[in-house]
């Protein structure tokens, strides 16, 4: 109540308290068409860093111009100590005579008559309340689009201690919501000519973004469909060793030790700075020392020639620098 998007506004969230799990808004204006922003928000995984797999398993076209779906979405988990989360939801998209847009998304129960997923191992069926997109042509050129997640992700599943992870709407917001937008917001700053104000993230550090978290968050969840094998486990809380074999033997395999632990009252960021300024106390100078010498040289490996050069650091509005995936 009392959202009036306009060309005029930069963006605003809004997170909820109360309701029924969790649930975030936003709303913001971005040098996109409409129809350019349907496309992106509909690839889920392109933008949102925890998605690990989108899936249609029916699709109809409606006698209004718009489409019904039935999807299949996998979301990691955060942490080694609870199972990831899926979804199976029903998703309408529609054009609207001003030249809107509207999608519209919410799980299904069974008791519609059509297909649904079954529950899969390893894998916390979660919520989708409705949720969805308004996305508004912006005079001159544009869209104005207001964004709406409402998820209940199960948070009696897990541990006590790791609730507030999914009770929190503001981690629902910076995770989805604020994502969402971002994203869309990256897009528009490359396909411009000259952005004026603000610092671009060069479209090379964005693609090496995601395929970081992407990495990281296969390795902490390590599923047995995409190659991961357990090497040991002590224990709950102690550290697993698995390893990903590559199926044509033609690169090195991939080792990983992994652990999970809660900090409680300490921010991201500061947790960040108090590793960076106590490197020497708990990195390996010795494994330091290698891996420079062999940048130095320049070795071939399984992503290509590999040469000592500057490393791209990429650069944030300070609002964001604190934030860490």
């Amino acid at each position: 109540p009392g959202m009036k998007p306009g060309p005029d506004m930069t963006g605003m969230v809004n997170i909820s308290h109360g309701c029924p799990g969790v649930a975030a808004r936003a709303c913001g204006l971005v040098g996109l068409e409409p129809a350019r922003v349907v496309e992106v928000l509909k690839d889920r995984p392109s933008w949102h860093r925890d998605c690990r797999q989108l899936a249609t398993l029916y699709a109809t076209n409606t006698n209004n111009n718009g489409k019904i779906e039935v999807l299949y979405m996998q979301m990691y988990a955060p942490t080694t100590l609870a199972p990831a989360r899926d979804f199976c939801t029903l998703r309408y998209t529609s054009l609207l005579e001003d030249g809107s847009y509207v999608i519209c998304e919410r799980s299904l129960n069974g008791t519609l008559g059509v297909p649904t997923a079954p529950p899969m191992q390893s894998f916390v069926r979660a919520e989708m309340h409705p949720s969805g997109y308004l996305i508004r042509p912006c005079e001159g050129s544009g869209s104005v689009i207001i964004i709406v997640d409402h998820m209940d992700l199960e948070p009696w599943t897990v541990p006590e201690v790791l609730r507030p992870l999914y009770e929190s709407s503001a981690i629902l917001a910076h995770k989805i919501t604020i994502e969402a937008m971002r994203h869309l917001q990256q897009l528009a700053q490359q396909a411009a000519i000259e952005v004026p104000g603000g610092v671009q993230q060069p479209p090379a550090v964005w693609s090496l973004s995601q395929r970081l978290a992407r990495g990281f968050n296969d390795a902490v969840n390590g599923f047995a469909d995409d190659g991961w094998t357990s090497v040991s486990n002590e224990g709950l809380d102690d550290v697993t060793v698995i390893v990903k074999s590559n199926p044509k033997g033609r690169e090195l395999s991939v080792l990983c030790a992994k652990a999970s632990m809660l900090l409680q009252n300490v921010p991201p960021g500061l947790l960040v700075r108090f590793l960076r300024e106590h490197r020497s106390e708990w990195a390996d100078n010795n494994s330091e020392t290698n891996a420079l010498r062999f940048s130095n040289l320049g070795i071939s490996g399984p992503c290509g020639d590999v040469y000592n050069s500057q490393i791209l650091q990429p650069q944030f509005p300070a609002d964001q620098r604190d934030e860490v995936q």
